[in-house]
This record gives C-alpha cells, structure tokens and sequence, in this order.
C-alpha cells in the first residue's frame, strides 16, 4: 500500500479528535499490536501478495444494495427495512470499532448510495469519522451474466463479482445488509492473517441442513454447506484464480440455471463441493455469522459461539423485523433504540434484562445460556476496554 509504514509494529489506530470522548470505557482510544506483513502466514513460504500489507490498513467492508424497479408500496418498504438494518449495521461498526473503518457502498444508483452514506448525517463528528465510505461504486455484472442479477433478490449475486467491481482493492469482507456487530469488525478483519498462502477466501458453515441438499446440487462438506451472508475476500487471490473467477461461476449457472434457487449460496456452495477447489477456502466461524438456524431446534449449533460469545449477528429470512425468532429482534431492536454516544454499558444491561424476559419461547429461547451466547462477546469487548 502506497505510503504505508511497514516497519510499524505498533500504531494508534484511533484518530485524534478534540470531540472524541475520553470517558466511556468501549470509546476510549486503544493501542493495538499489528504484526507487521512479513510475520503473516500468507507470507511467510514466499507466496506474498499485496493483501499481505493491506491486512494492516484500515479494514475494508462491502455491502451490495439495489432497489427493486418496482415501485409498489410492498417493495418500497423492502428498501426501507434495508435502511433500518444497514443503520443499525453501521452503528454497531462504529460503536465497537477501536479505529478506522471503511464500507464500500455497492449500489445500483447514485441516489441509492447517497442514501445510504446520510445514513450517519446526523452523527456526533467524532463516530462519524470512524466510518469512511468509499466513492460511489455501481454494481457490475460482467458480460454475459446479467441473467442471474435478479436471482433471489435483486444484486444478490452482486457479491459474486467484487473483485471485478472493486478493482482498487486487495481485500474485503463482504456482509449482508442484515447483519450487525457484537464484536469490534477489526476482529473479522483479521480473519485474512489466518489464510494460508492458497486460501481465497472465507466462508462460515450452515451447520444445519442447507436447502441445496433437497434439490441435489453438489455441495461443500459432507452435508452442510456453506452460508454466503459473510464472505473475508482476498481480492487478489480472488482475481488470479485458476480458469477465471467469472468463468468458473458462469459455467455453474448455465450448467444448473433453474435449479439455483439461493442464487450465489448455492453457486459457491457448488464451486467449493470440488475437493481440490474447496482447499482454497478458509473455513470462518460461525460465530461472525450467526443465524435463527444454529439455534432454532432448541440447542446451539455453533460451538465457538459458545465459548467465544457471537461476533456477529445476522437476522436472515428477515428475523430482525418479523418477530418470528423473538431474541434476534430484541438484539436488533435494541441496538436500533441505542443514540450513538450513549453508554453502552447501559446498552448490555438493557438486552440482558430484555433477553431475560423471554426465556419460556420455543426454539432459541429455549438454548440452555443463550443470552450468554448473544451477549458474550459483546461483554467481552466492554471488559477488553475498561
């Protein structure tokens, strides 16, 4: 990266600022330990690239959003309940962030992507410079693709194409609108130190039974699958890989079309079903992708989230809005009440006694400790900070 220190070891990562509060024990500015490149596994056996450096820079996000071309009320509350979650998405980054933090907004339109960056208009000065959006980026499909743009919902399969869409950049993690964090992002960031020098990219199992397995589609694992509402992306391995990224993911689509009911899940699901291909992929936790899916039976299926506490939550099927898995709501509706600047402190002992409350439900209410499971790491961080 052009003008980055490389020698550093240690660094302030969080800006100056004479409005940054010097109280609050998750805002006070934090030193941190960052390896300098050369000490990263991916460079050590002489396999460096330029995402070698860039996973010392400030981290790098992406969210893909598109409005659907028809304008019926029903879909126009769609895009607003997108609003509602990417507000609570960047909220949480900038609330547990300890520096700098850029999102990529990956956007049909112009007027699409200024809505989305006055998102955070309203912010005390010094959380809104914790969050820097990059220049307008439309979606791109490369030639010969745009038939699978609409699959699922519209730009879902717009993640696929990132390394083309997103030229400048080394690396990325790409999430779901509606995801948010309970862990700093910094954390997830640093998931690519853990690639080794042929891993591309990272990807948390469904751990439960994917619907690819019911329309016999190949698929990564055994029996599991892959959930894609999370991807840690090396850009530049991403780029040069074997065939070509797009040729690979376009020959999946014309050779099962109909049957790709889950759009890019089902199509990496496919790519990565390929043994030799799927040594290739670094296998995330699912802790930093959490879903009603991992503990709707009644227990948890996520191990690490046990012992960790959930790095990140995501509220898919739309779990955030709908009720219907009651103690992801109340996370998101809780962090959706939460004024930016506000203790958040304050903020854990409200979820704890909310979450508290609802214990008698069926499905994930019913996890022996799941409010310890949802809130842990968030406490952990509060700690790590005092």
């Amino acid at each position: 990266m052009p003008g980055h220190p490389r020698n550093a070891r240690m660094r302030r990562l969080l800006p100056d600022d004479p409005e940054t509060p010097r109280s609050r024990t998750i805002d006070a500015p934090i030193v941190f330990f960052v390896p300098d490149a050369k000490f990263q596994p991916s460079c050590l056996s002489g396999h460096h690239d330029r995402v070698c450096s860039a996973v010392i820079e400030e981290p790098e996000f992406a969210i893909v959003v598109c409005r659907d071309k028809d304008d019926s009320p029903k879909k126009a509350n769609d895009f607003q309940r997108q609003l509602r979650q990417i507000s609570v998405l960047f909220k949480s980054a900038a609330t547990l962030t300890a520096q700098t933090v850029t999102f990529n907004i990956v956007a049909d339109s112009y007027t699409t992507y200024e809505t989305i960056t006055n998102l955070t208009a309203s912010w005390p000065t010094a959380y809104r410079q914790r969050l820097v959006f990059s220049e307008y980026k439309q979606v791109f499909y490369p030639p010969g693709t745009k038939k699978i743009k609409n699959l699922f919902r519209p730009c879902a399969t717009g993640k696929l194409f990132l390394p083309q869409t997103l030229q400048d950049k080394d690396a990325v993690v790409f999430l779901d609108t509606d995801t948010l964090f309970l862990m700093p992002p910094e954390m997830l960031w640093r998931k690519l130190y853990a690639f080794n020098p042929s891993q591309i990219i990272g990807i948390a199992p469904c751990l439960h039974e994917c619907s690819t397995v019911f329309k016999n589609l190949p698929i990564y694992g055994s029996r599991h699958g892959l959930n894609t509402g999370v991807l840690v992306m090396n850009l530049t391995r991403l780029r040069g890989f074997e065939g070509g990224w797009t040729e690979n993911i376009m020959h999946i689509v014309n050779k099962y079309n109909t049957k790709l009911q889950l759009a890019d899940q089902d199509i990496l699901n496919i790519l990565f079903s390929n043994k030799t291909i799927a040594k290739q992929l670094y296998q995330l936790g699912c802790e930093w992708n959490y879903r009603p899916n991992l503990c709707s039976s009644g227990t948890n299926k996520c191990k690490s989230a046990n012992e960790l506490g959930v790095g990140l939550l995501h509220g898919n099927a739309l779990t955030f809005v709908n009720g219907i898995v009651i103690k992801f709501k109340i996370m998101f509706d809780a962090w959706e009440q939460h004024q930016i600047g506000e203790s958040v402190t304050a903020l854990l002992e409200r979820l704890k006694t909310t979450l508290h409350q609802q214990n008698k439900s069926p499905g994930c209410s019913s996890v022996l400790f799941i409010d310890r499971i949802l809130l842990q790491g968030l406490e952990n961080t509060l700690k790590r900070h005092q």
